[in-house]
């Protein structure tokens, strides 16, 4: 599938773009009541605020059954033809969030939520499709990398070699969305450093938790079972994580 092309200065997100599209699509919704549920006193930046790892944990891992929600939807459920390239990098890359949401749980995490909302054209339209994977995994990118610098901040440095891992697969899987979308896939020279804090990722996630105009839902995640079946004996190179390794 091929959307469209570009130069290499398109397509790169920012902080102020994911937060100002996240509103856009959710409608305004109420972010400081959905940071609430984290125990966040505010959803915008600050670097003053410090993220407690119980909350790094439980922020990644529902993000990380977001991903592998989306990956599903799109692997079970897309209206539009996806080529078997893209097919086989999308079950790489399904494959790649459940190992970390499987890590992350085995560390403590706890996903707010096991259903989402998503922009009712995601299955339907390609373009929409490429743009909010984009946004995501930029999003998660930007993410691993707070919580690297605030895990490296409370002197846990096993556990900062690990997000970081992550943060690497993450860019890998923004780099292959890119592809498919018909973008330059390696248009950054670096990953973009768009959070200080993992926290302050809410305002992005926000919409897909709690729908508002232009999504539907709520989607259910889906189960070791289901991921399982879809990837059909697809299986990422076993990689151990930092913790398991130094």
């Amino acid at each position: 599938m091929t959307v469209t092309t570009e130069n290499t200065k398109q397509g790169v997100f920012s902080r102020r773009s994911l937060i100002k599209g996240a509103a856009s699509l959710g409608g305004g919704l109420m972010v400081a009541s959905f940071a609430g549920l984290f125990g966040i006193q505010t959803a915008s930046a600050g670097h003053d605020r410090k993220d407690d790892p119980q909350l790094i944990l439980n922020l990644a891992a529902t993000a990380e059954t977001l991903a592998t929600t989306f990956y599903y939807a799109a692997l079970t459920s897309a209206k539009f033809t996806l080529a078997d390239d893209d097919v086989r990098y999308l079950k790489f890359a399904l494959d790649a969030e459940k190992y970390h949401l499987d890590f992350l749980v085995a560390n403590g995490g706890r996903a707010l939520t096991n259903q989402f909302y998503v922009p009712a054209n995601l299955l339907s339209d390609p373009a929409l499709f490429v743009q909010v994977g984009a946004d995501a995994e930029t999003a998660f990118v930007g993410a691993y990398l707070a919580a690297t610098r605030r895990f490296a901040e409370l002197g846990v440095d096993r556990i900062a070699g690990t997000t970081a891992q992550h943060a690497c697969s993450e860019a890998q899987h923004l780099a292959l969305i890119r592809e498919i979308g018909g973008f330059v896939p390696n248009n950054l020279a670096l990953p973009l450093p768009i959070y200080y804090n993992v926290s302050d990722a809410v305002p992005t996630l926000a919409p897909f938790l709690q729908g508002g105009q232009g999504f539907i839902g709520p989607v259910m995640a889906p189960t070791a079972a289901q991921i399982m079946a879809v990837l059909g004996g697809v299986k990422s190179d076993p990689t151990k994580p930092y913790t398991q390794v130094f």
